[in-house]
């Protein structure tokens, strides 16, 4: 558990201290969510929660836990943390015949501005997920993943399937931009990220043209620029995909995206402010 952050977990509703050993004695494989909290705010709550039931359902499980228990839960581990503003990774599994909901605040990186304005780089790997609109832990996934980015020093991975067209990231979404066209993976290819549909919104409030198409890795020169989107990284304009350099983070439609969809999540957060 590499990616616990603070002394404390809730498990099953109730908070306990971390110990040194701690660790999920599981049964079955692991369903997860990683929520984002802004100002105390459970950024998307009904949106996650509804996947990660999803999820379960696609293999004939039930989630157990209500959105008021999983609610209450987030609630107790944000005021035992001490801070309004961090990532909460829940964890449903099962042990000893029994489903159980935990809950950490888990490690979590906001890009600063200047990174944000520069862009940062991704590296093409060639890798598939199995069911990509599951989201279970895997651990053979993970290390395939983690092996190409010590290897490249890349910030993420952008995976390309058996006809070399890009699917998605490892752990983001990604969108390309050609003047005023986004184009994303169609939602069969790629884990529904939340704040991917979010975006594709944004795109279509701000009159342009979303095309959910496959990119082939010899297209990529075709393109202007690409960002790619997820829980912590919002809207992260990419400068290089290996040898292919790009300007996104100046390119004016992806700065139009970048804009509207942070305003969004400023008006969603004031909304739900208890």
């Amino acid at each position: 558990m590499q990616d616990i952050v603070g002394n404390y977990y809730v498990l099953n509703n109730s908070v306990d201290t971390l110990k040194e050993d701690f660790t999920i004695d599981y049964e079955k494989s692991t369903f997860y969510e990683v929520i984002r909290i802004i100002d105390g705010v459970p950024l998307f709550f009904e949106e996650h929660y509804n996947r990660l039931k999803n999820s379960m359902n696609i293999l004939d499980l039930n989630l157990k836990c209500s959105k008021q228990e999983l609610k209450s839960s987030i609630k107790k581990l944000i005021e035992v943390y001490g801070s309004p503003d961090c990532n909460v990774k829940i964890n449903i599994y099962d042990s000893e015949g029994e489903q159980n909901c935990l809950l950490y605040i888990s490690k979590s990186y906001y890009p600063p501005k200047e990174e944000v304005e520069k862009g940062i780089g991704v590296s093409l790997l060639k890798l598939e997920r199995n069911n990509p609109n599951v989201k279970i832990i895997n651990t053979s996934y993970k290390e395939a993943v983690s092996k190409k980015m010590n290897e490249t020093g890349a910030f993420e991975i952008l995976l390309v399937n058996e006809d070399g067209k890009v699917t998605e990231g490892s752990k983001s979404n990604v969108f390309f931009v050609r003047g005023t066209k986004v184009f994303t993976s169609p939602g069969e290819y790629v884990l529904k990220g939340i704040t991917r549909q979010y975006i594709i919104d944004v795109c279509k409030r701000l009159e342009l043209e979303v095309v959910e198409t496959l990119i082939d890795i010899v297209s990529l020169s075709e393109m202007e620029g690409l960002f790619i989107s997820g829980t912590s990284i919002k809207v992260l304009p990419v400068s290089t995909v290996d040898s292919f350099v790009f300007s996104s983070g100046s390119h004016p439609t992806i700065i139009d995206i970048r804009d509207q969809f942070d305003k969004f999540i400023d008006d969603y957060v004031s909304r739900n402010r208890e």
